[in-house]
């Protein structure tokens, strides 16, 4: 069966047309996985107690306002207008809250869907573009499609995707950085010319300073492309016979771009804070600039000493086997649309053969760059240890499994390489044809596994003994 599912995937990717229909048919299965149900529960489910709240707020006032305690039961059932004229102190940047009132002011804040359709349509608008990325990446039609259709069925894509948290929007944005870093460096200028305008990169300075200003995280990426440019540049031009010291010249000059416009964009994105003076600590300075500034100092504090214990908080060594995925939502239902009694869970379980096989395929990846100097490898190694490796300085803070959506993008890119160097290994004709088929098979089981877990990823009502073999493990529960 394997054998013929893989001769059936050939002859479709010899069409011409396989590109394009193969792009739309898995933007339409990320699509369905992410829009189906998306309106339940109609519950503020883990951190949507916040940001939906906040989000509210901003959009109506310009900033943040505290509501009175133990409301969520009252929001949910249609009060929304009862928050405070105080200002709530928050410890994340405004735009990913912008983007999540979009949603709400499409369709209304008594809309569970209004509260997720922002951030589920960027979850799926993320599989297009994860498959322009490997299409110039990886120079294959057929494993851009396969990026694409493993970010649809990635089981930490589809739930943060799902729910109005800051996390998937955050995704968005590094994802869309890090496709202009890879367009700028498939044109990278040539070596005799001692400074270069790079417009892609400053394309990628603006997304990434959309991602920082989403969530402050989003400054790791900025960072660690900035240095990988920089290296690149230092590659090309010894490889090329250019002048060394043209390539520092020219790193100051991507330096300087990408900051003022990461910067710019950042600060732009507290306008509704700078240009009202009701927001938390607004006026605790003479000037703008001084309160924005003391506002971080202390939001700086917060987040190195956040320590308190939570039943789902795992670190980033437990992260790359899921040792700990994040339950959002779990209730048992005695009355239910289709059973008489269900169980409905929204639990961040990745797709697990997609998942430790992009860890794998990420820290080999990581290995070929130090090797070879594969400026593919490299790219893919840097958006991964950019989401990952800062947060070992932080092994005994507060943190959750869900961060992981940041990189997930990356741990997809970084298979589909591995496999494509892979099945580029087969010297002969039969050898090819024996790695297709195991290609294939894994394939097949990463479309298995999604529809064994697509109930946990959605939401859906199922007896409580689905739920029950779907937690493989104790330590999941």
């Amino acid at each position: 069966m394997i054998a013929q599912l893989a001769k059936l995937m050939n002859r479709a990717v010899g069409s011409k047309h396989f590109l394009l229909i193969g792009s739309l048919a898995v933007t339409t299965l990320g699509a369905l996985l992410r829009f189906g149900n998306l309106a339940n529960p109609h519950n503020l489910i883990f951190d949507e107690t916040y940001y939906v709240k906040d989000a509210w707020t901003l959009g109506q006032t310009g900033t943040e306002k505290d509501w009175p305690a133990n409301f969520d039961p009252s929001f949910e059932g249609g009060n929304f207008t009862d928050y405070t004229a105080r200002g709530s102190y928050v410890v994340h940047p405004p735009l990913g809250k912008w983007v999540i009132y979009l949603g709400m002011w499409l369709f209304g804040a008594d809309s569970s869907f209004g509260w997720r359709f922002s951030v589920a349509l960027l979850g799926t608008l993320a599989i297009p573009l994860i498959i322009g990325t490997a299409k110039i990446l990886l120079r294959s039609n057929k494993f851009a499609v396969l990026a694409g259709g493993f970010l649809a069925v990635e089981g930490h894509s589809i739930v943060m995707s799902r729910t109005s948290v800051l996390d998937g929007v955050l995704a968005f944005f590094v994802l869309l950085g890090f496709f202009f870093v890879v367009v700028d460096q498939s044109r990278l200028p040539s070596p005799d010319r001692m400074i270069s305008f790079r417009p892609w990169l400053l394309l990628a300075a603006i997304a990434f300073g959309a991602a920082a200003a989403t969530k402050w995280s989003g400054l790791y990426f900025l960072a660690a492309f900035g240095l990988f440019t920089l290296l690149s540049d230092l590659m090309h031009k010894t490889q090329h016979g250019g002048r060394i010291w043209s390539a520092y010249l020219q790193a100051g000059a991507n330096a300087l771009t990408m900051i003022l416009a990461s910067v710019s964009i950042y600060i732009v994105s507290w306008s509704g804070w700078i240009l009202t003076d009701g927001g938390w600590g607004r006026t605790a300075k003479p000037t703008w600039w001084e309160s924005l500034w003391e506002y971080h100092l202390n939001a700086y504090r917060f987040h190195t000493g956040l320590g308190s214990d939570h039943p789902y908080q795992a670190n980033a060594w437990q992260w790359l086997v899921s040792a700990r995925p994040t339950a959002f939502f779990f209730e048992k239902y005695d009355d239910c649309s289709l059973l008489d009694h269900c169980t409905v869970a929204i639990t961040a379980v990745p797709n697990m053969a997609i998942w430790i096989g992009g860890v794998i395929a990420a820290f080999w990846a990581s290995f070929r760059f130090l090797k070879l100097q594969d400026r593919t490898a490299g790219l893919i190694a840097t958006g991964f240890l950019a989401g990952w490796a800062p947060w070992l300085v932080y092994l005994e803070r507060t943190t959750f499994q869900f961060y992981t959506v940041v990189f997930s993008a990356f741990l997809v890119l970084a298979l589909c390489y591995a496999l494509q160097r892979y099945l580029k290994r087969g010297y002969t004709l039969r050898l090819v044809e024996k790695r297709t088929r195991a290609i294939t098979g894994f394939i097949v089981l990463t479309m298995l596994l999604t529809v064994y877990f697509a109930s946990i990823w959605m939401g859906l009502e199922v007896p409580n003994w689905v739920w029950q073999m779907q937690m493989w493990f104790p330590f999941w529960v």
